[in-house]
């Protein structure tokens, strides 16, 4: 792969070249006018003749400002990346062939109902004509494709359907830590890394024997789903004389750290809530939605406006999928978070000897599935594979020393499971009914559907593709001889559900909110609760909820974890002054991790990197320390918490005087850590401070890479438990720099649009020469919002460019 940076300099000269107010294109495909009004946010408001026009429109848009984006996520999910990119990607193109979906289209398109497909096809003919433009040199190759020296390609309308790998997908990498540590010190550690809720005790499934489980037996699945690491294959292409056979394992180390992924699988973070008019001043119901994202340039989302007879909608969705996936329509408002459900299993077979294309089920040699595909290589020969499938999945490990072979289940291959396209159902709701209706078809990922509407209603509904097992967790791996199969999917209707509550409000933050005793085993591995507590805490306090409260409490820095921990911390149960001091002062700071609060740092800091995996080693040999990982510390925060409060009570199974002893030790080792690293005095958003790097930065010279960044780092507070969730990963980067968390926030005045208010970041365009790609970064930053603009007047009013799409 090599980069052109003599291209890059020119594109240079024209990249802050303003953009002139109005243009216009003739199209083939409209049969009447339609048009584009980008507001001075840079939202595009788009007005069409038809439903089918209107998707045409937000493809052509799409391409127009994000064709970087979409075109590498069209190329990574479909297994082409080595076709542009070169030998390295080969392994990582094999890997996401073998994730494709690959049954019948017909029945595929029939899952998201109506509509559907005709959808699909005219949002993809709107990106393949934006291409031809770019062909007939009418508007200018984005950046990227000068750099890396090559062409956007055209799209087929299954592509969207097809590519599964960009899904939020459980548990099967928790699955395989959990055997791991099973194998390496026994089940009961485990109890240790991630606390089951409901309140569960799991036991190894009849038959299973993880003695000879691989280490790396989920490489090919992780590279799967891993996003594209220019610098980690650029290394190993140059650091490998046989790329097809190379060992990617090592280059990719960042992403395929087992218990750092099981963690952030579980801890993806996202808040919604929905407040009844009897509750608000607006006498009106508010809605709020801040779905959680991984730092990313272009954004992982993208706000749009959808204008047609039969459909008017606002909010924001994927960029590669046609229509909208939290926002609102002119009756109702919609967000989601997700719903920590179990969709996933990894089955070991029995294989013939030396002959690994048969594997035992049900007493009998059953014969794995064979597909051979090319995989097109630039500056090399096509190479060609051969991807082999069980009667659950694919197959990502063979070991021909043991004759075992395993494979993943995973409900997301199944027809109608294409990430977030049957928001394409509930976007035209006009009630509760009718949005219970189509979530019914709405299976990937799975969600807490929250909502509410312009009569004052408001509820929460639960929606995905549910396995059902009968009688097994699904949280080990088991064996594919036939005893663990999934008796199909639990139905929507039994899915948890509230609407109009007499508390008054409905809200979701990834926690545990199944009912108590639920019959069905949906999942056990959800995240931590302190986010939906102190949504929870502060609904309940009053009665008087405006659009600016409920944007406040978005932006909510208070941790519970710090309130319950210095709640039972006494100083006059220590002796160094030092630890005194320290322990004062952090009783009387507000527990808020603002951006300014210097006891924010060190609580963040000891915390995390000290006292956690301290007590964690009081139970767990240190040799297990790796398995513990998370993303930001060791061991399950709900657990050492609880270890650490009862301790401090005299009731725990760590005795009062040992705890005193390691809070004592590593509050010294933190303020010798801060001291030696020159840290005592900063405040934590010096530590936590965020900036967006693109994809392409780190194999490009420094100050090339800087123009296409977003920065310089702004300050930045919260953590992972905040409910304005800004995580770091230390385990990955080794600092406290904010990598994941709100890169999204809606709160909608629901009936009374225009008041509704929205942020994004860093920008909706991803195109640096334009005035939109960085423009939103700061207002982010500082906690900020811009209205959601609804209205003819108030798009009228803001309008800043216009674009005409004319019949040809």
């Amino acid at each position: 792969m090599k980069l052109k940076s003599c291209i890059f300099i020119c594109c240079l000269v024209t990249a802050f070249t303003v953009n002139a107010d109005t243009a216009e294109y003739r199209i083939p495909f409209l049969d009447s006018e339609a048009s584009i009004r980008i507001d001075r946010w840079g939202v595009p408001h788009i007005n069409a003749g038809s439903e089918q026009e209107a998707y045409f429109v937000q493809g052509f848009n799409i391409a127009r400002t994000r064709l970087w984006q979409v075109d590498l996520w069209r190329r990574r999910g479909l297994g082409l990346l080595s076709e542009v990119f070169g030998p390295a990607f080969i392994e990582k193109d094999r890997a996401s062939r073998l994730f494709l979906y690959r049954g019948s289209m017909k029945k595929e398109w029939r899952k998201y109902g109506k509509y559907t497909q005709s959808a699909a096809g005219a949002f993809v003919a709107g990106i393949n004509q934006y291409i031809d433009l770019i062909e007939n040199g009418d508007v200018a190759l984005p950046i990227e494709f000068s750099l890396l020296d090559y062409k956007p390609a055209k799209w087929k309308p299954e592509d969207l359907a097809r590519i599964r790998v960009h899904g939020l997908s459980r548990n099967v990498n928790s699955e395989v830590t959990r055997a791991l540590v099973t194998r390496d010190f026994g089940l009961d550690l485990d109890n240790l890394r991630v606390k089951l809720s409901p309140a569960h005790q799991t036991s190894i499934p009849d038959g299973a024997d993880y003695s000879g489980l691989p280490n790396d037996v989920l490489k090919i699945y992780q590279l799967a789903t891993a996003s594209v690491s220019f610098y980690s294959f650029t290394m190993l292409a140059q650091n490998t004389k046989d790329n097809s056979q190379a060992d990617f394992k090592a280059a990719l180390v960042d992403e395929l750290l087992n218990p750092v992924i099981s963690d952030a699988q579980r801890s993806s973070g996202s808040n919604n809530w929905a407040i009844s008019p009897s509750r608000t001043t607006t006498n009106r119901a508010i809605l709020a939605s801040d779905p959680h994202r991984i730092n990313s340039l272009p954004s992982g989302r993208y706000i749009v406006h959808l204008q047609a007879p039969g459909l008017n909608v606002i909010g924001a969705g994927e960029p590669f999928i046609p229509g909208v996936s939290i926002g609102h329509n002119d009756h109702i408002a919609f967000g989601f978070t997700i719903f920590s459900a179990d969709q996933e299993d990894l089955y070991q077979y029995q294989t013939k000897a030396a002959d690994n294309n048969w594997y035992r089920y049900r007493g009998h040699w059953r014969k794995v599935k064979k597909v051979q595909e090319v995989i097109p290589v630039k500056d090399a020969d096509d190479v060609t594979v051969t991807l082999k499938y069980t009667k659950h999945g694919p197959v990502i490990y063979e070991d021909s020393d043991t004759d075992t072979m395993y494979g993943v289940r995973a409900a997301w291959l199944k027809p109608g499971m294409a990430p977030y396209l049957a928001s394409l159902r509930y976007q035209k709701s006009n009630s509760w009914r009718q949005y219970k209706k189509a979530l019914r078809r709405f299976g990937n990922p799975s969600e807490n559907h929250v909502y509410a509407d312009i009569h004052g209603n408001i509820g929460w509904q639960a929606a995905g593709k549910i396995p059902f097992r009968y009688d097994w967790d699904g949280l080990l791996p088991v064996p594919g001889d036939g005893r663990y199969e999934w008796l199909g999917y639990i139905p929507m209707r039994l899915l948890p559900s509230e609407y109009n509550p007499s508390r008054g409000w409905v809200a979701t933050a990834n926690e545990m909110n199944l009912p108590e005793n639920y019959p069905f085993s949906i999942g056990y591995e959800w995240a931590d609760p302190y986010r939906y507590q102190r949504i929870s805490e502060v609904l309940s306090s009053s009665e008087n909820h405006s659009i600016e409260s409920t944007l406040q409490l978005q932006t909510d820095y208070l941790s519970i974890p710090a309130r319950e921990l210095m709640a039972v911390l006494n100083p006059d149960d220590f002796s160094s002054q030092l630890v005194i001091g320290r322990l004062v002062a952090l009783k009387a700071w507000d527990k808020k991790l603002t951006p300014e609060s210097i006891d924010a740092a060190f609580f963040e800091i000891w915390w995390s990197r000290f006292l956690r995996p301290v007590v964690a080693l009081e139970l767990a040999p240190e040799q297990a320390l790796p398995y513990l990982a998370g993303l930001s510390s060791f061991a399950d925060q709900q657990l050492i918490l609880s270890l650490i409060k009862s301790s401090m009570l005299d009731q725990g199974i760590i005795a009062k005087a040992r705890m005193v002893e390691l809070i004592t030790q590593t509050i010294a080792a933190a303020e010798y850590h801060l001291f030696e690293n020159q840290l005592a005095q900063r405040p934590w958003g010096e530590l936590h401070s965020a900036k967006f790097s693109h994809p392409l930065s780190r194999v490009l010279p420094p100050d090339l890479a800087e123009l296409l960044n977003v920065g310089p780092p702004m300050r930045r507070g919260g953590s992972i438990d905040t409910v304005n969730s800004n995580w770091y990963a230390t385990n990955l980067t080794g600092n406290f720099e904010t990598v994941a968390g709100t890169s999204w926030r809606m709160v909608i005045d629901v009936g009374n649009w225009d008041a509704s208010m929205v942020v994004s970041t860093p920008g909706q365009s991803g195109d640096p020469r334009s005035p939109f790609y960085r423009n939103l970064f700061p207002v982010w930053a500082n906690d900020g919002s811009f209205p959601l603009l609804y209205s003819e007047e108030g798009i009228a009013a803001n309008t800043v460019k216009t674009i005409i799409l004319l019949p040809e």
